[in-house]
């Protein structure tokens, strides 16, 4: 093995000892063993020309998932693969920022431009471990997080061999603009742990540093004077699912946008045909079996593998170049006219959704011009303030605190911590903060005391990521020493390609980092919650093989329905575990999130839980019935100001209600953040409390005594249906049935309806509505008269 600094292109200074070396070459300076350099004169702090804010952040980068990007100085990024444990790229340039929480564009993620400092090969970044005799030790190595301190970050690393010993390794890393000569980069490495006689090496492809003691060391590397370059343009409509289908496949071997190349150009071929949906039976057939003649004697390569949902959205992207006056189909358009009646707008609580913030609730704004969050997450931390995590380019966490008797806008507001790759779950626990991340789970502390988290610390990474944009880490619950939180799954995989590990999985994580999954089959489950009985609740948000959304009940072992997660080598998918509720789409839900227990009023004990797109607050009414859950949801209310991600009580027992959105989907009204709270006001409110499932029908139990004590059945419709779930997005009812009731009761006290319903099917939902003109003993209208009751199972007794 080379001693340090034997290769001639490189510039060795080693003091240990008595020994002393200095190889003169081109461009390394190593200082090993204790010695410190200064680079600053006097007292005064060191300072850093910071390009970005947040400087240092958590991302995929350049397809790879598990990124630390550190934005050191306006000629020098750095990158980490911590996957690997790894220094990946040190570059001058920057990072283009797209991605759904930069610019809401779903089909890439952020990726480095400009020119490399080193090659692939030469970049030093190889780890080797040796022996007192010099053997080479195998051991495996795991990043440990990062700690910021004085403007710098250090990251911590841990070798493990198989005998059991433990090297500590941190390396801060940094820029040093030219003064007069060539700038550096210097990595600044402490070992711990090394036995006497060990050495630990670093190399790169012609380059070797060795590090044969305990202690602190320094590496600086002269860089190369790159010309300035300008980010290169983002390439038109690359949000599109076709571009992906064709950077995975070797379609712009051949081809682009608009210049002929070995193939026609998209632009030619979009003209030839265009733009007729009509042709893509023979496209596909082109496409998949290859051939020439059409546009030349070149033949084009088959691609036998591509299926038609692959090739699909290729085409679709190929068309969008047609002229604007091309025919989108292939039959000619054809005018139609209707004469029908006017139907009278449904009224909100009735056929639609609320438009008002519930009569027993106050609202109470707390977003302002200087915040606009994007609420990812919400918990409460130790001296009663409240922590926010924010789903966009900062990926931050703000603490929120008020003087006593302050306006409720009149906040403290300062962020704790920042670079967090969508922060998607907050939990306090003791004086610890954890942060679900993406591709992590993280502990934070702050250990200096201003209240900056300075600690990143991974406590769980082991769960499958990739590059998908779709592939979530949500929520977070703490319980009896373990974490709970779900896995989405991605939706840009081609065929043939599978989940990566875990995805569609609600995990049990304990604090040491093992964790073991509970379920599966889930698709986007957006918020996770402690319901009755202390059972756990997750909300799943509709798509392939769910044609509703769903409220679950988290069971060991379960199947959700997703079948994208299934092994290929299943002959037959499991049996669906019916969901406590489901969640009909567009009508009470289209991206159900966090659940939570209520606190006041009758509604304590029961859960509610918010939607992103359809906006508002939902309550759940469960019960359990042949010892499963199923119940009944209701609308809650409306008034917010986006759509609702997240909720937690406060020390106030104000409900505080976490708000976000996206450009293109996933959002209310189109509307991207906000922050509020809902304070119990103790107003009645009249609506249906419960509905319980009854041998031969059901019981609706109501806020307030009913004004009459004899009902009139005309004022309730009643329907059930159950859903089929298939590869489709989406689905339609199945078998969809009015209903009448033939007995109806009301209970002595008016606040009990009893309706004995002929035709009831297991497995189905019921939908009530009752008609609006129903009222409560004091006058009070119905706030809504609508419900979905998810019958599983009808009750024996």
């Amino acid at each position: 093995m080379m001693q340090i600094g034997q290769h001639p292109s490189t510039v060795i200074a080693h003091w240990f000892g008595k020994k002393h070396w200095f190889l003169r070459s081109r461009q390394f300076l190593v200082i090993l063993a204790g010695v410190w350099v200064c680079f600053a004169c006097g007292n005064d702090p060191i300072t850093y020309e910071r390009p970005l804010d947040p400087w240092a952040f958590r991302s995929v980068l350049d397809r790879k998932p598990r990124m630390l990007t550190l934005a050191l100085h306006p000629e020098c990024y750095v990158a980490y693969d911590l996957a690997k444990s790894s220094l990946y790229k040190v570059w001058k340039g920057g990072v283009r920022l797209e991605g759904t929480v930069y610019t809401n564009k779903k089909n890439i993620q952020p990726t480095s431009w400009g020119t490399s400092y080193f090659g692939d090969a030469e970049l030093p970044r190889r780890w080797s471990l040796y022996s007192s005799s010099g053997d080479i030790l195998d051991f495996s190595i795991e990043q440990k997080g990062y700690t910021f301190t004085n403007g710098q970050i250090t990251l911590h690393f841990e070798l493990s061999t198989s005998e059991g010993l433990k090297v500590h390794l941190n390396e801060t890393p940094e820029f040093i603009p030219a003064q007069g000569k060539s700038p550096q980069f210097e990595r600044t490495f402490t070992v711990q742990g090394l036995e006497p006689g060990m050495k630990l090496v670093l190399s790169g492809a012609s380059d070797v540093y060795e590090l044969s003691t305990n202690g602190r060391h320094q590496v600086r590397t002269e860089l190369a004077v790159l010309p300035s370059t300008e980010m290169p343009p983002l390439k038109d409509q690359y949000d599109h699912l076709g571009i992906l289908r064709m950077e995975n496949s070797d379609c712009y071997t051949c081809h682009e946008e608009r210049n002929q190349m070995v193939g026609p150009s998209f632009q030619d071929i979009a003209l030839k045909y265009e733009g007729n949906k009509g042709v893509y039976p023979y496209l596909t057939q082109k496409i998949r079996e290859g051939g020439a003649g059409v546009w030349g004697d070149t033949p084009m390569n088959p691609h036998p593998p591509l299926s038609d949902a692959d090739i699909r959205p290729m085409l679709d992207y190929i068309m969008t170049f047609s002229p604007p006056d091309s025919k989108a189909t292939s039959s000619p358009m054809r005018k139609v006219s209707l004469q029908t009646a006017a139907e009278a707008p449904a009224k909100p609580g009735f056929g639609a959704p609320l438009e008002g913030v519930h009569p027993s609730f106050d609202l109470t704004t707390l977003h302002r011009d200087d915040f606009q969050p994007r609420v990812a997450g919400l918990a409460i931390a130790p001296d009663g303030g409240l922590l926010v995590s924010t789903w966009d380019s900062v990926g931050g966490v703000y603490h929120l605190s008020w003087a006593d008797g302050a306006d409720p806008r009149e906040y403290a507001l300062k962020r704790i911590a920042a670079g967090l790759a969508e922060p998607l779950g907050l939990e306090v626990v003791g004086d610890d903060l954890y942060v679900l991340q993406k591709h992590e789970l993280t502990r934070l502390r702050d250990l200096d005391g201003d209240g900056v988290m300075d600690e990143y610390y991974p406590i769980c990474h082991s769960w499958g990521v990739t590059d998908d944009f779709h592939e979530f880490a949500f929520g977070l619950v703490y319980r009896d020493g373990y974490f709970y939180a779900t896995l989405s799954m991605a939706m840009r995989l081609a065929t043939g390609e599978q989940q990566a590990k875990d995805r569609g999985r609600t995990l049990k994580i304990a604090m040491d980092g093992n964790y073991e999954p509970l379920d599966y089959g889930l698709r986007t489950p957006n918020g996770i919650g402690v319901g009755p009985d202390g059972e756990l609740f997750v909300a799943d948000n509709q798509g392939q093989w769910l044609p509703a959304n769903k409220l679950l009940h988290v069971q060991l072992g379960a199947y959700n329905g997703m079948a994208w997660g299934l092994s290929p080598d299943l002959a037959t998918a499991p049996k669906m575990v019916p969901p406590a509720i489901w969640l009909p789409d567009k009508e009470i839900g289209n991206s159900p999130s966090e659940p939570i227990l209520m606190r006041h009023g009758p509604y304590s004990g029961q859960l509610v839980h918010g939607d992103v797109t359809h906006g508002g607050i939902k309550r759940d009414f469960l019960e359990k019935i042949n010892g499963s859950y199923q119940g009944a949801v209701f609308r809650f209310s409306q008034g917010f100001h986006a759509g609702v991600n997240r909720l937690v009580w406060g020390p106030d027992e104000a409900l505080f209600v976490g708000e976000v959105g996206m450009v293109g989907g996933w959002s209310w009204k189109e509307r991207q953040y906000g922050l509020e709270k809902l304070t119990y006001n103790g107003k009645p409110t009249f609506e249906m409390l419960a509905i319980r499932a009854k041998p031969k029908g059901f019981e609706i139990e109501f806020t307030e005594p009913l004004k009459v004590s004899h009902f009139d059945p005309t004022l309730i419709k009643l329907q059930q249906w159950w859903y089929l779930p298939t590869e489709s997005y989406g689905g339609p009812k199945m078998d969809l049935q009015e209903l009448k009731p033939t007995v109806w009761e009301v209970s002595a006290d008016r606040k009990r309806l009893y309706l004995e319903i002929p035709g009831l099917i297991p497995e189905r939902v019921v939908y009530f509505s009752i008609d609006a003109g129903l009222e409560s003993e004091s006058g009070r209208p119905l706030w809504s008269g609508e419900a979905w009751y998810t019958l599983n199972s009808i009750p024996d007794k």
